[in-house]
């Protein structure tokens, strides 16, 4: 009986083990049919739906819950989760379109307003060319063409003024061409006559006179006013003067017997004169010529005679140049120095004096030559 049992309990060890490994194979089968199964639906979706870029795409691996023993042979998927970045624009790139955008926005406005300005023209230029003629005829054809109850007599039409437009031809102006237009205009400034340009002025005058032939005259002191006109570089003036001079002269008081006797002369001076300033611009001499009217008054101013005594005066008439230097330091204000050298043409003398040798002996003051050299101040109006 024991041989028995063992025998038997042998068996069913032997087929317990068989029945195991059987199971355990049919369970490997199982579980490799359910992940083929999984594959094949997973490539299938991806085959049939495509993700689009930008989205995020979840794919969960599902394992089948088995037994423990199964669980021991198959090791379970973790989650997988793929995401792809979106796509978007960055801060540049919207700025540069938001730019281009405005661009265009303002290319199209200045468009439209240029075919509006254009559009305009087009109008106005039709209405000078052909007044109403066109809504004349547009008028025409639709009462022809509109049914009329009564026919209404025709009118005569208005006569349409057409205003000639003359395009002037535009000329290519060569090397040539211009040289002489130059040519021309420069001809032109050298022949043209310009207007001279006139203005009065007034002057102060002060100076000293001398008598250069004699040494008893002494001249002092000369003081003087000026009006004259300027025409452009020629200058009329009339003049007025002062003079002072000292004079000394022998005359005889008894037979044999002389003395000095010391004279004041007064000369009061009249003159006309026209001048011509040879350059321009700043510094300008002058060259010109006079005509003098004088007239003298002696006294005797002897240091023994109690009182000054009138001896007598003179007319002379005299001629002469001036010359001398003129300094235009504006348009309103010009100094100038000048001399002027006078010779008598013609004099007549009343003495007073009956001891006096002024007659009788040398050469009378006013037969001498003499000059005043001065400076003038002229203020232009």
């Amino acid at each position: 009986m024991r041989n028995y049992s063992m025998l038997l309990l042998l068996a069913l060890s032997v087929n317990a083990g068989t029945y195991v490994h059987a199971q355990e194979q049919e369970i490997g089968i199982e579980v490799d049919n359910e992940i083929d199964q999984m594959y094949n639906s997973t490539q299938t979706k991806k085959a049939t739906a495509q993700p689009h870029s930008g989205a995020v795409v979840t794919q969960t691996i599902i394992v089948p819950q088995q037994s423990q023993q199964s669980l021991q042979s198959v090791q379970k998927q973790p989650t997988t989760l793929i995401e792809a970045s979106p796509l978007s624009d960055s801060r540049a790139d919207m700025i540069r379109k938001n730019r281009q955008e405005e661009e265009m926005r303002t290319e199209s406005r200045i468009v439209e307003k240029l075919e509006q300005s254009r559009m305009e023209d087009e109008k106005k230029r039709a209405t000078v060319l052909f007044g109403d003629k066109f809504e004349t005829m547009q008028t025409t054809q639709t009462n022809v063409s509109a049914p009329a109850a009564v026919q209404a007599p025709p009118q005569a039409l208005a006569p349409v003024t057409i205003q000639p437009v003359y395009i002037e031809p535009k000329e290519e102006l060569s090397r040539d061409a211009v040289r002489e237009e130059v040519r021309a205009a420069l001809k032109e400034e050298e022949t043209a006559v310009s207007a001279p340009v006139v203005s009065k002025y007034f002057a102060g005058l002060a100076g000293i006179g001398e008598y250069p032939d004699v040494n008893n005259v002494k001249g002092n002191y000369s003081l003087g006013a000026a009006f004259g006109t300027r025409y452009d570089y020629f200058l009329v003036e009339g003049a007025f003067f002062m003079s002072n001079y000292s004079v000394d002269m022998n005359n005889m008081f008894s037979p044999g017997a002389y003395r000095t006797d010391n004279y004041e002369v007064n000369q009061y001076q009249g003159i006309i004169s026209a001048k011509y300033q040879l350059l321009g611009g700043v510094v300008r001499p002058v060259l010109g010529g006079l005509v003098s009217y004088s007239y003298r008054k002696f006294t005797l101013t002897n240091s023994y005679t109690n009182a000054s005594q009138d001896t007598g005066n003179s007319h002379a008439i005299d001629l002469g140049i001036v010359t001398g230097v003129d300094l235009e330091l504006s348009p309103k204000f010009s100094l100038g120095m000048d001399l002027k050298y006078m010779f008598n043409m013609s004099s007549r003398v009343n003495s007073n004096y009956s001891n006096s040798t002024y007659a009788r002996i040398g050469t009378p003051i006013e037969k001498l030559q003499y000059y005043i050299a001065g400076i003038a101040a002229r203020v232009n109006f």
